[in-house]
C-alpha cells in the first residue's frame, strides 16, 4: 500500500464512437494495468454496464451520481469501502443541461484516504459562463473537496504554443463555430481557489497535441488536488492515457506515493 492510483475518464456511455458498439472489454485492455485504486468517469447511465465496468477493473465499491439528462450521470469505483458519498446538482438554467458534483469519502486501511474526499464532475459543453456558474454554485472549495477529478471542458492557456494555439485551438473552434477560448474557470480553480493541476505538475514543458484528452486536440480532463500541510504523500505520476479511439476522450492518470 505504498501508492494510491487513479484515474479519470469519459466513458461515452460505455460506446464506441468508432461503431456504437459496447467498449467496455477494449477500455478495461486499456485501463487494468494501470493497476487503479479508484477511477471517476463521466457520461454513464446507472446500469448494468457501470457494474461490469466496475467489477471488471477489481473496484467492487462504486456508486452513481445522476445529472437531468440520464448520459449525463458521473461515477465512481472505488478498491476500498465507501463511507460516505453524496451528489449534489447545479440547478444554473443552461442549454447544455444540469450538471452535478458526486464526492465521497474513503474506508478502510489505505492511509492516502484518510479524511480525504474524492469528487467527480462533468461540466457544461456549450460555454464558459455556464461553466462558472455551475462550478460556483457546486463549490469544492468551500465542501473541502481534496481531489477534483472530471470532464471540465475548460482550457488552460499554457497548454499550448503560440503557434499551435492560433492554428489549433483559436481557429479550429472558429470554424466548428464554437465558443472563442477562455481561461477564466481554470484560472478560478488554480489561482483563487488555490487547486495544483497535477498534470502540469509533472509535465509543465509537455505542450500541443501531446496533451490532447479529446478529439479536437485540447485538454479538457483534469485531476486537481488540494494540497495540505505537512502532507506525506506525494504526486509521484501523472500521465495521459490513450484510449485508442474507444471513447472520444483519453484518461488522466495520476499515482501517489
Amino acid at each position: 500500500m505504498s501508492t494510491f492510483r487513479l484515474a479519470t475518464l469519459n466513458v461515452h456511455v460505455f460506446n464506441s464512437p468508432k461503431n456504437g458498439k459496447n467498449n467496455i472489454n477494449d477500455l478495461i485492455s486499456i485501463l487494468e494495468p494501470l493497476n487503479l485504486d479508484l477511477i471517476a468517469v463521466q457520461e454513464i447511465k446507472n446500469n448494468e454496464k457501470w457494474k461490469t465496468f466496475c467489477q471488471r477493473l477489481s473496484l467492487p465499491n462504486f456508486i452513481y451520481g445522476q445529472g437531468d439528462q440520464d448520459d449525463l450521470g458521473n461515477g465512481i469505483a472505488s478498491r476500498y469501502p465507501i463511507e460516505f458519498s453524496s451528489n449534489e446538482r447545479a440547478y444554473f438554467p443552461c442549454r447544455g443541461g444540469t450538471r452535478g458534483l458526486l464526492k465521497c469519502r474513503l474506508n478502510g486501511d489505505h492511509p492516502f484516504t484518510k479524511d480525504r474526499i474524492f469528487s467527480v464532475t462533468h461540466l457544461d459543453h456549450i460555454n464558459e459562463d455556464s461553466r462558472l456558474q455551475q462550478i460556483k454554485e457546486l463549490n469544492p472549495y468551500r465542501k473541502n473537496i481534496d481531489i477534483l477529478m472530471g470532464d471540465m471542458n475548460v482550457l488552460t492557456r499554457d497548454d499550448y504554443s503560440d503557434d499551435y494555439y492560433q492554428e489549433q485551438v483559436v481557429k479550429m473552434r472558429e470554424s466548428f463555430q464554437r465558443e472563442k477560448p477562455r481561461f477564466d474557470l481554470t484560472k478560478l480553480i488554480t489561482d483563487e481557489w488555490n487547486y495544483q493541476d497535477v498534470f502540469k505538475l509533472k509535465n509543465g514543458q509537455i505542450k500541443d497535441e501531446q496533451i490532447a484528452t479529446c478529439r479536437y486536440g485540447t485538454r479538457v480532463d483534469y485531476i486537481y488536488v488540494r494540497p495540505r500541510d505537512n502532507d506525506q504523500w506525494f504526486l509521484s505520476e501523472c500521465s495521459i492515457i490513450d484510449t485508442k479511439g474507444e471513447t472520444d476522450h483519453n484518461a488522466v492518470f495520476a499515482e501517489f506515493k
